[in-house]
C-alpha cells in the first residue's frame, strides 16, 4: 500500500508566544513592577514636558475602608482620559487627593478604638483621627494600584496638609473681608435623645407613623377673586411644627380652585381635588372659582395656633404629589421652609428646646411638653374649632438617629454660612465657560445653584479645619485682617491642631490680648475641604483653572458645587474648564448594593480572578453617564469579548513571525481591509476624543468579529501556503500589523497590562520601553469611499454563503470548497476579482444565461494533499497529490 504523502513541514503555520489564556493577575503585577523599575509614569511626562498640558483634576475620596467598585469606576475612567491624553501628547500629569477630616474618620477611629468623644480631650481626638486617616489613605493606595492607574503614588495630596489647611483658611478670610462670611440660625439634623446636631452620615431612616392632618387657616384678608371668608387648606405630618408656622406656600403655576363644602369656601389645588375630598369626607362640593396660584401671593390668613397674621408666598418645592397643594412653613424647622423663610423675610418661632421639649415661645398648654407629645393637643385644639378636616396615621421613612434609633427632627441652630446672592452672578458667568458632554450636566449644576441662596460651613465636631473667628467679651466676631494673618500664619507652620492647643490669648497677636476674646468651636465643613483642593494642588507644577473634573454625578451637590463656589470668590473663575459625570454602579438587577441585600460587588475580588483588565475592560464599555451594573453575567460577557481579541491578536501574531514592516502597495480585499483600518482609526479618535468609550470597544469588538470570521478565514490559506515572500503573503502580513498596530494604540489606555504583553510579542525594528511610550493615533487623510466599490461583492457573498449552506443542509457537499459557482454579471470589479479566494470556493464559471447564479458541487474534482482545496482534474498533479500554487511552493521552498 502506497504511503500517504505529507506536505506538512512546508506549511508556514503562525507561530508566537503569546499565550492564549490571560492569565492577567500574575501578568499585571509583572508588568506593574517593570512600570516601576523603568518609572514609566516620569517618563511619560518627560517625553510631553514641553507640550500642551491636560490636567484631570482628582476629586478626594474619603479616606475610610476598603475601596469599592464605584471608587474603581471613577479612578478608571480617569486613568483611561490621563493615559489617552498622554499617548496624544499632551502633559498630562495626575495627582491622587484624599478627604481626611469629617464625622465618618472620628466615628470610625472611635469604634475600632472602643471609646467615645468624652473620652479623649479635643486635642487627643485629632491626633489618632489623623492618625487613623493617615493609615487608611496608605491602606486605600495599596487597593488603588490593584487598578494598573498611571500616576505616583508618592505624590499626592491630603486635606490634612498644613500647607492645604493654612490655603483653605485664606481662601476663608478672603471670603470674610468680600462679606461673604455671615452667622445666623440653619435647620441642621437635631436628635433630642443624644441633644446633638447630626451629620447625615449619622442620619438612617427607619419606618415610622406620623399623623397626617388636612387643617383650615381662616383667611383675614381677601382679594378681588377670593373673599376673607375662605379657607386654604394645608396638609402637614408634624403638628406639633403648626405652632412655629409662619407661612403658607403655593406653586405660583399650579392650578388651584376656590370650592364649597359643607357650607365652606376651601382654596386647594385643582389637581388634589379628589384626594382631599376623600379624606374629608365631603359628599358633595362645588368648584366656585379656578385661577394659578400666583393670584394668591396677595392673601394673608389667621395662623391657628399662634394667631400671627401670615402670607401666602410662591414655595419651590411644592408638588401636587400629595396634600393639598399649600404647604406650611416653619422657617426653622426644614432646609426648604427656612431658604423661604429667608427669602421672605417670615417670622422665625424656634420653641423646641435642645431636650425637645416646647418652651416659652409656645402658648402655656404646650410648654414643658415633649414636642411630639403636643400632637394630640393641637390635633385637639383643631378640631375644637372646626379646622381639622381629615386626621389619619401613615407609615413612612423618617430620619433617626442612628445611635439611639430614635427620630430625630430639623431644628435650626445658630451656624456660619456663605451668602452666595453677591457672587452668584459671577459663578452663572463661569459656569457658562465650562464645556459639558451633554446638555443636562450644566443644566443640573445651574440649577441646583440657582435655588442655592446660602452654604452652610460650620459643623459643631471636632476633626476638622477649624472656623478661625474670635469673639470679643461682649460675644461678637471680630473680623481683623491683622488676626487672620497671624493665625493663618501658626497653621501653616504648625497644623490647624494649633487652634485647639492654645488658649484664645496664645493664638492672638499681642494687641489683641488679655481683652476677654474667645475662640469659635466649630469646624468647617468637609465640602469646604475638598472644594477648596483648586488651590492647593499643582499637579507638575501646573495651577488651576484645570481641563477637567470628572466625578459621580452626585457631586453635582457636593464637590464640583462647592469647588465653583470657593474658586469663584477666590478668583472669579471656574476651577475646571470641562466637567464629566458618572452613574452610580448597581448590581445586575439594578439594585443599590448593601450588605443587608448581599449583593456588594468588590472590585479587589474581581481583580483576583480575572485581573484589572477585565475590570477596566468593564469600565469602558459601560454607559457611563448613567447608572451602570455589575455582576458575574456582565464581567463574563467582558470576558467574552475580551478573549475574541486576545485570541484574534494571537493568530495575527503568529502570522507576523517572519516579518519585517515596510510600506506596501495594497490591490483588492487587501486594499479593502486596510481602508476599515483607518475608518475603525478615525471613529475610535473621535469617541475618545467624546470620551464615549463603550463606542471605542463596541466598534473594536465588531470590527474584530468580523475580520476574524471573514478576512482572517480567507487569507490563513494564503499565509500558511504561499511562498514566505510572495506579495499577497506580504499585504496579509502588512494588514496584520497595521491591525495590531491600531488595537494596541487604542486599546492601551483601556487594557494597559494586555497592551504590554502584546507589545513584547509584537515584531518591530525599533520599540519603545513601553507600549505606554507610543503616539495615540493619527487622524487618517480618507480620499475614497471604498464601501461604495465593494459593496456588489458583499451583496454577492452574501448570497452565495446562503445558497452554499442549504447545499451543505441538504449534505450534496460538506465544505465551501467543493462547491462550483455559476454566475452571470456584467461587473467588470465583480470579474476582476479572484471570487475562487475571496468566496472559498473550487471554481467560478461566467454563464451567459441572464441573472444566473448557481451553486453545484465541482464535479470530478481531486483534492489537494496540502491545501485541502477542490480542482478539476487539468489544474491537479496527481502524482504529486497538489495544486497548480502548492506544486510551485514546495519545488521552491
Amino acid at each position: 500500500m502506497e504511503e500517504k504523502k505529507d506536505y506538512k513541514d512546508t506549511l508556514l503555520m503562525p507561530q508566537t508566544d503569546f499565550a492564549m489564556k490571560g492569565n492577567l493577575y500574575e501578568k499585571q503585577k509583572i508588568y506593574a513592577k517593570k512600570w516601576l523599575d523603568i518609572d514609566l509614569y516620569n517618563k511619560v511626562l518627560n517625553k510631553n514636558k514641553n507640550n500642551k498640558p491636560f490636567v484631570l483634576h482628582d476629586g478626594p475620596p474619603y479616606a475610610n475602608g476598603d475601596i469599592h467598585v464605584g471608587h474603581a469606576l471613577n479612578k478608571i475612567l480617569k486613568d483611561i482620559i490621563v493615559r489617552f491624553k498622554n499617548m496624544q501628547g499632551y502633559f498630562s500629569p495626575y495627582t491622587p487627593g484624599w478627604d481626611t477630616h469629617g464625622l465618618p474618620i472620628e466615628h470610625k477611629m472611635l469604634l475600632e478604638a472602643k471609646k467615645q468623644v468624652k473620652d479623649f480631650d479635643t486635642v487627643q481626638l485629632r491626633e489618632n483621627a489623623k492618625v487613623y486617616a493617615l493609615n487608611q489613605v496608605q491602606h486605600q493606595i495599596e487597593q488603588f494600584k490593584e487598578l494598573s492607574l498611571l500616576t505616583d503614588f508618592k505624590d499626592i495630596y491630603i486635606t490634612l496638609d498644613k500647607h492645604f489647611e493654612a490655603n483653605q483658611l485664606r481662601l476663608f478670610k478672603e471670603m470674610v473681608f468680600d462679606n461673604l462670611i455671615y452667622q445666623d440660625l440653619k435647620p441642621i439634623y437635631w436628635s433630642p435623645s443624644s441633644q446633638s446636631a447630626l451629620a447625615e452620615a449619622e442620619v438612617e431612616y427607619q419606618e415610622h407613623t406620623s399623623p397626617a392632618i388636612t387643617v383650615a387657616f381662616p383667611l383675614n384678608k381677601g382679594n378681588k377673586l377670593i373673599s376673607s371668608n375662605a379657607n386654604i387648606l394645608i396638609w402637614t405630618t408634624t403638628p406639633w411644627t403648626l405652632i412655629a408656622n409662619a407661612a403658607a406656600a403655593v406653586g405660583k403655576d399650579f392650578d388651584y380652585v376656590l370650592l364649597k363644602a359643607n357650607n365652606k369656601e376651601y382654596i386647594l389645588a385643582k389637581a388634589l381635588i379628589e384626594k382631599v375630598a376623600h379624606d374629608a369626607k365631603w359628599e358633595n362640593y362645588q368648584i366656585l372659582k379656578e385661577f394659578k396660584g400666583k393670584e394668591l401671593l396677595d392673601l394673608s390668613y389667621i395662623s391657628p395656633i399662634n394667631k400671627n397674621v401670615c402670607p401666602i408666598v410662591e414655595g419651590h418645592h411644592v408638588t401636587l404629589d400629595a396634600g393639598t397643594g399649600i404647604v406650611h412653613i416653619a422657617p426653622l424647622f426644614g432646609e426648604d421652609d427656612f431658604i423661604i423663610g429667608n427669602k421672605f423675610n417670615l417670622n422665625k418661632i424656634m420653641h423646641i428646646d435642645d431636650k425637645g421639649y416646647i418652651n416659652e415661645k409656645a402658648p402655656k398648654e404646650y410648654q414643658n411638653i415633649f414636642y411630639d407629645e403636643a400632637n394630640p393637643l393641637v390635633g385637639k385644639y383643631l378640631e375644637t374649632n372646626n379646622l381639622l378636616l381629615a386626621l389619619k396615621f401613615i407609615k413612612h421613612q423618617y430620619p433617626h438617629d442612628w445611635r439611639t434609633h430614635k427620630p430625630i427632627m430639623y431644628r435650626a441652630t445658630k451656624q456660619w454660612f456663605v451668602s452666595l446672592k453677591p457672587i452668584k452672578a459671577q459663578i452663572k458667568k463661569a459656569l457658562s465657560s465650562v464645556k459639558t458632554f451633554n446638555d443636562w450636566s450644566k443644566k443640573r449644576l445651574s440649577l441646583m445653584l440657582e435655588n442655592r441662596e446660602t452654604w452652610c460651613i460650620s459643623r459643631q465636631r471636632k476633626w476638622g479645619i477649624p472656623i478661625i473667628i474670635f469673639y470679643d467679651k461682649d460675644k461678637n466676631p471680630v473680623f481683623k485682617e491683622e488676626i487672620f494673618d497671624h493665625v493663618i500664619d501658626l497653621v501653616d507652620k504648625h497644623g490647624s491642631n494649633i487652634w485647639y492647643e492654645k488658649t484664645a490669648d496664645e493664638l492672638l497677636p499681642k494687641k489683641y490680648q488679655n481683652l476677654g476674646y474667645t475662640k469659635e468651636e466649630d469646624i468647617m465643613d468637609v465640602w469646604f475641604d475638598s472644594g477648596s483642593t483648586a488651590l492647593s494642588v499643582k499637579p507638575g507644577n501646573i495651577e488651576a483653572p484645570f481641563d477637567m473634573y470628572l466625578e459621580g454625578s452626585d457631586q453635582y451637590r457636593g464637590w464640583f458645587n462647592s469647588s465653583l463656589i470657593n474658586y469663584v470668590a477666590w478668583c472669579g473663575k471656574s476651577p475646571y474648564k470641562s466637567l464629566l459625570s458618572h452613574g452610580f454602579t448597581l448590581d445586575g438587577k439594578g439594585n443599590k448594593m448593601s450588605k443587608s441585600l448581599g449583593n456588594i460587588v468588590k472590585p479587589l475580588e474581581i481583580i483576583n480572578k480575572y485581573g484589572s483588565d477585565i475590570l477596566r475592560m468593564w469600565a469602558a464599555n459601560s454607559e457611563y453617564t448613567s447608572d451602570i451594573s455589575i455582576d458575574d453575567k456582565i464581567l463574563t460577557q467582558n470576558i467574552e469579548m475580551y478573549r475574541k481579541i486576545r485570541n484574534t491578536v494571537k493568530f495575527m501574531l503568529g502570522g507576523l513571525s517572519d516579518y519585517h514592516f515596510k510600506e506596501m502597495k495594497l490591490s483588492f480585499i487587501h486594499e479593502l481591509m486596510s481602508y476599515r483600518i483607518d475608518v475603525l482609526n478615525n471613529e475610535i479618535i473621535k469617541n475618545y476624543e467624546e470620551y464615549k468609550f463603550i463606542n471605542v470597544i463596541k466598534l473594536i469588538n465588531n470590527f474584530v468579529i468580523d475580520f476574524s470570521s471573514y478576512y482572517i478565514s480567507i487569507t490563513k490559506d494564503i499565509l500558511y501556503l504561499d511562498l514566505a515572500n510572495s506579495d499577497e503573503r506580504k499585504q496579509v502580513q502588512y494588514v496584520f500589523y497595521k491591525f495590531i498596530m491600531l488595537l494596541l494604540k487604542s486599546l492601551a489606555p483601556i487594557l494597559p497590562t494586555t497592551c504590554e504583553e502584546i507589545y513584547e510579542y509584537f515584531p518591530n525594528i525599533k520599540k519603545e520601553e513601553s507600549v505606554h511610550l507610543l503616539p495615540f493615533l493619527k487622524k487618517v487623510n480618507i480620499k475614497e469611499d471604498l464601501e461604495i466599490k465593494w459593496k456588489e461583492f458583499f451583496d454577492l457573498k452574501d448570497t452565495v454563503y446562503r445558497l452554499i449552506e442549504d447545499k451543505i443542509k441538504a449534505q450534496e457537499f460538506k465544505r465551501s470548497n467543493e462547491a462550483i459557482l455559476y454566475l452571470n454579471t456584467n461587473s467588470e470589479f465583480i470579474k476582476s476579482l479572484d471570487l475562487v479566494k475571496l468566496l472559498m470556493i473550487a471554481k467560478v464559471e461566467f454563464t451567459s444565461k441572464k441573472n444566473e447564479i448557481r451553486i453545484e458541487k465541482l464535479d470530478n474534482s481531486y483534492k489537494c494533499l496540502r491545501c485541502w482545496n477542490h480542482f478539476e482534474e487539468k489544474d491537479f498533479d496527481k502524482d504529486l497529490e497538489l495544486c497548480p500554487r502548492c506544486k510551485k511552493v514546495v519545488k521552491n521552498g
